[in-house]
C-alpha cells in the first residue's frame, strides 16, 4: 500500500442563519506544502545561513534543515496556523516568545550574529511554502575608518545614558510586535578579529527603537583603543535593517599598563637585599616604549612571592612587598643566581582566585661590557659580556649558558644543568623542586596577557600556518595566537636602523639601561657575508670549541664567549641541542610580514640573518642602549 505524504488540514465553516434552526456547514480541504525554504524579510545584513542539519523550531518542535535551508515538512502535523522561529531552543507559549538578548555578540563580517537576534513568522498552509521570517531586532552598521597604526580591533562596545542596547526581548508572533522588558542593559559589545587597515563596516544587532541620546564607542585593539561618542538622537532602527553610521574622529590611543621600570635586575654578588620598582605604569608607545606614566592606583600589587630560582630552596629566603605597594624588597643568600619573582593581585598570592600582574627576573651577577666597534651599517655597539641569565663568561662553564627566552616574551626559561646537557637546570621554590610548566598555544593562551600572568609556563606554538594578507596577522609557529612584531621594540630592524633611534619595550626581559640585540649587533665592516667573514667572529675563524661546546673570538681586544645553549622546541617545550648548537635571538622580524624573527647560529661557524619560529626558546644577549 502506498501512503501518500501529502497531508491535509479540514476546516469547518459553520452558518447559523438567524431565524433558522438549519446549519449549514461548508468544508474547504486545504493541502500542506511538502517543504519550504528559509528565507527573511529584510536587509541582507539579516540573511539566515542555517547548515545543514542546523535546526529551526516550529509549533514547539525542533525541526531539521537540510541542504541550502531547506526545511521538510514531513514530520510537522498540519495544522491552521505555523509558528516558525529560529532558534529552535526559543521557548513558545501562549503564541509569544522570550528571548534574552546577549550583551556580546561575535562579528560576522556583513551580517548581524544570528546567535544574537531572533528570527519569527506566523503563517498559514496556504503561505507557508512562501514564508519569510522576520528579524526581531535591527543593527547599527558602524563605518570604522581605517587605521593601519592600529591594524585590528578585538571588540566594539557601545553604552548609552538613556536607550536600551539589549535586554529581555518579548515576541507576540500574532500581532509581530517585539518589546524589550524591564531592567534592559544600555551596553552591548561585539567581539571578533576586525581589520581596521581599510575602512571597515560592522553590524551590531539592537533593539528597533527611535534613539534619544549619544552613544558612546570603544575600540579596543592588541595596541591601546580608540574612543567616540555618536549623537543618534532622533535617527531610528527598525526591524531587519540597519541604520548606517560612520564612527567620525575617533580619538586613538596607545594604552599598554605594565609595572616596574625594567623586567631584569642586575644584583651584585654577595649581596643579600635588593628593592624592586614594581609601581604601575603606562605607556602609549604603539612600539611599548618604557614611559613611565603613572598608573591608576586600582592596579597596584597586593602581594609579592617567589616563583622560582636557580640555586636552592634557601636562595631566597624572604619578599616583602612595601607599604605603598610600589615596590618589594628581597632578601637573598648573596649567591650568584637567578630569580623570578611575581606580584598579585590579592593580598594573599596562594589564594585560588589570585592572578598575576607582572614578575621580575633578578640576577644576581657581575657584568662587563665589551664595545664590538662600528659596523658596515654604521652603528656600533656595547654588549655584555654573558648571555641573559649566565652568571659565568668563563668557557666551558655550564652557568655562562644563561636562560632562554620565547620571542617577544620578558620571562626566562632555564636551558641545560651541564655543558652539553639536554637535562634542564633544576627549579627552585622556597619548599622544594618545581617544573617548568607547559601549555599549548591558542586563542586564549596565545596572547601576551595570559603570557604575562603565567611567566613560568612555555606556550607552545598556537597555529601551523601564516596570514600575512589580511589584519589581524598570524604567524605559524609562533606562540601568539595573533602577531605582534614590535613585542620587543624593533619591529623594523630588518631595515637597520640607527641604533640611536631604538627604544626599549616594556616586555624587553634586558635589564635597565640594555635591550635585546637588534639584528646587525654582530657584523663587523664586511657587507657581502652573512657568515663568519661578515661576523666580530671573522679574527678567530677557528674559534669553536667543540668539547667546552662555544665559540671564542678576540675583538677589539676583547674576549668573546658565546656558548651552545640549545633551545626549547616550539611544538612541545622540550630542551634540546645543547649539545651542538646556540641560538641567538634578534629583536626583529626577518623581514616585513614574515613568520621568522632573526637570530645568529653558533656552532661550528656562525651564520647571521638566519630566521626561525617565534614560539621557540633562544639564547639573549644584551646590548647597551643608546
Amino acid at each position: 500500500m502506498k501512503i501518500s505524504s501529502i497531508k491535509y488540514m479540514l476546516l469547518a465553516i459553520v452558518a447559523v442563519v438567524a431565524g433558522c434552526t438549519d446549519e449549514k456547514v461548508e468544508q474547504i480541504i486545504v493541502q500542506q506544502p511538502n517543504s519550504f525554504r528559509l528565507a527573511v524579510d529584510g536587509d541582507d545584513a539579516f540573511t539566515l545561513d542555517v547548515p545543514a542539519g542546523g535546526k529551526i523550531g516550529i509549533n514547539g518542535s525542533e525541526i531539521p534543515v537540510l541542504a541550502n535551508g531547506l526545511v521538510s515538512l514531513y514530520e510537522v502535523p498540519a495544522v491552521e496556523y505555523y509558528s516558525i522561529y529560529y532558534s529552535s531552543s526559543l521557548q513558545l507559549q501562549d503564541g509569544k516568545i522570550e528571548f534574552e538578548m546577549p550583551q556580546e555578540q561575535v562579528c560576522e563580517g556583513g551580517r548581524v550574529d544570528a546567535s544574537s537576534c531572533p528570527y519569527f513568522a506566523l503563517t498559514d498552509n496556504e503561505n507557508l511554502d512562501g514564508v519569510k521570517l522576520k528579524a526581531a531586532l535591527g543593527a547599527l552598521k558602524l563605518t570604522v575608518p581605517a587605521n593601519a597604526d592600529f591594524g585590528s580591533v578585538s571588540s566594539v562596545t557601545l553604552e548609552s545614558e538613556t536607550d536600551k542596547l539589549a535586554g529581555v526581548l518579548q515576541i507576540d508572533l500574532p500581532s509581530g510586535e517585539v518589546s524589550v522588558k524591564e531592567n534592559a542593559s544600555q551596553m552591548v559589545k561585539l567581539k571578533g578579529a576586525i581589520d581596521i587597515t581599510e575602512n571597515r563596516d560592522v553590524l551590531v544587532a539592537l533593539p528597533a527603537q527611535t534613539f534619544t541620546g549619544r552613544l558612546n564607542v570603544t575600540l579596543i585593539t592588541a595596541k591601546g583603543r580608540g574612543t567616540c561618542s555618536v549623537d543618534l538622537t532622533g535617527k531610528s532602527i527598525e526591524q531587519g535593517n540597519p541604520l548606517a553610521v560612520t564612527l567620525d574622529n575617533i580619538d586613538w590611543k596607545m594604552e599598554t599598563h605594565y609595572y616596574g621600570t625594567a623586567n631584569s635586575i642586575i644584583v651584585a654578588p654577595g649581596t643579600t637585599s635588593v628593592t624592586v620598582d614594581c609601581a604601575p605604569y603606562s605607556t602609549t608607545s604603539l612600539r611599548y616604549a618604557y614611559e613611565n606614566l603613572p598608573g591608576d592606583e586600582s592596579l597596584l600589587a597586593r602581594s609579592a612571592k617567589l616563583l622560582w630560582n636557580d640555586v636552592s630552596s634557601s636562595y631566597v629566603s624572604g619578599v616583602q612587598l612595601s607599604t605603598d605597594h610600589k615596590s618589594f624588597t628581597v632578601t637573598l643568600g648573596g649567591e650568584q643566581g637567578n630569580a623570578v619573582i611575581a606580584i598579585y593581585d590579592k593580598e594573599d598570592p596562594m589564594a585560588e582566585d589570585a592572578n598575576i600582574l607582572w614578575s621580575f627576573h633578578i640576577w644576581v651577577t657581575d657584568v662587563n661590557e665589551q664595545a664590538l666597534g662600528t659596523n658596515w651599517v654604521g652603528n656600533s655597539y656595547m654588549v655584555l659580556d654573558r648571555n641573559l641569565g649566565a652568571v659565568s663568561a668563563t668557557p666551558g662553564d655550564w652557568r655562562s649558558i644563561g636562560m632562554l627566552y620565547q620571542w617577544g616574551r620578558k620571562d626566562p626559561f632555564v636551558s641545560g644543568n651541564a655543558v652539553a646537557s639536554n637535562t634542564q637546570a633544576t627549579m627552585y621554590s622556597e619548599s622544594g623542586v618545581v617544573k617548568m610548566q607547559i601549555a599549548s598555544g591558542g586563542e586564549k593562551e596565545g596572547t601576551v596577557a595570559w603570557a604575562t600572568a603565567h611567566p613560568d609556563t612555555y606556550i607552545k606554538y598556537s597555529r601551523s600556518k601564516s596570514n600575512n594578507q589580511t589584519q589581524p596577522f598570524y604567524w605559524s609557529y609562533d606562540w601568539l595566537y595573533y602577531g605582534n612584531d614590535a613585542l620587543w621594540g624593533n619591529p623594523e630592524g630588518y631595515d637597520y636602523p640607527a641604533a640611536s633611534t631604538l627604544s626599549k619595550s616594556v616586555y624587553d626581559p634586558c635589564p635597565e639601561g640594555y635591550m635585546v640585540a637588534p639584528f646587525d649587533v654582530w657584523r663587523n665592516a664586511n657587507a657581502s657575508s652573512s657568515d663568519i667573514e661578515g661576523s666580530v667572529f671573522s679574527t678567530s675563524p677557528d674559534g669553536w670549541d667543540a668539547t667546552l661546546k662555544g665559540f671564542s673570538a678576540t675583538w677589539n681586544g676583547k674576549a668573546l664567549w658565546y656558548p651552545v645553549g640549545g633551545l626549547l622546541n616550539r611544538k612541545n617545550g622540550n630542551l634540546q641541542e645543547v649539545d651542538k648548537t646556540g641560538y641567538y635571538w634578534s629583536s626583529t622580524p626577518m623581514s616585513a610580514n614574515s613568520a621568522n624573527t632573526g637570530y645568529m647560529i653558533v656552532n661550528s661557524g656562525i651564520t647571521l640573518n638566519k630566521g626561525n619560529s617565534r614560539g621557540n626558546a633562544y639564547t639573549v644577549r644584551c646590548v647597551k642602549m643608546q
